[in-house]
């Protein structure tokens, strides 16, 4: 009974260490700029620190994921113009499962500290797979999925990326 009590105490000691290590990493990472964006400094990309459903307290279709970022460029979102949607590829680049952020709904979604939590756990991307259905990534297990254009049925959000230009 004492071995596995002291098994089970080392591997929360383990895990705990693994979670401020990968904190640690991301802290180098992921820099905060104060005006509602984060850049991965690893890749060049600004994120949107937030989703739309911090915003809009709603999921959306993914037409309306294009309204929603054409809206944020006319606005001039953190002083930019060239919000797009992300592609799967770079979605996934961003999720570990050791990161501790939840979201909207208190479920684990993988995002390093420097965005903001409560948000969608599904994020629709910019890639299409065909005329009538575009895909969309499960922040909670590194899911990749399809769905529909014109569905928004699991509280899809967006979180717009742009390049970062010297």
């Amino acid at each position: 009974m004492r071995s596995g009590y002291s098994f089970s105490l080392l591997l929360m000691l383990w895990m705990g260490m693994m979670v401020s290590v990968a904190t640690a990493a991301d802290s180098n990472r992921f820099q905060k700029n104060g005006n509602g964006t984060v850049l991965d400094t690893q890749t060049g990309l600004m994120w949107q620190a937030s989703d739309s459903y911090h915003e809009l307290k709603k999921g959306m279709n993914w037409y309306d994921a294009l309204e929603y970022v054409n809206q944020k460029n006319a606005d001039k979102f953190a002083g930019y113009s060239d919000w797009r949607l992300p592609t799967m590829d770079e979605l996934n680049a961003l999720w570990d499962s050791s990161r501790p952020l939840a979201s909207k709904d208190g479920e684990p979604i993988g995002l390093p500290e420097a965005f903001e939590g409560g948000g969608s756990y599904y994020l629709w991307s910019r890639d299409e797979r065909n005329l009538d259905h575009a895909w969309y990534f499960g922040l909670g297990q590194s899911e990749d999925y399809f769905n529909l254009k014109d569905l928004g049925d699991l509280d899809q959000g967006v979180r717009m990326v742009r390049e970062q230009k010297p």
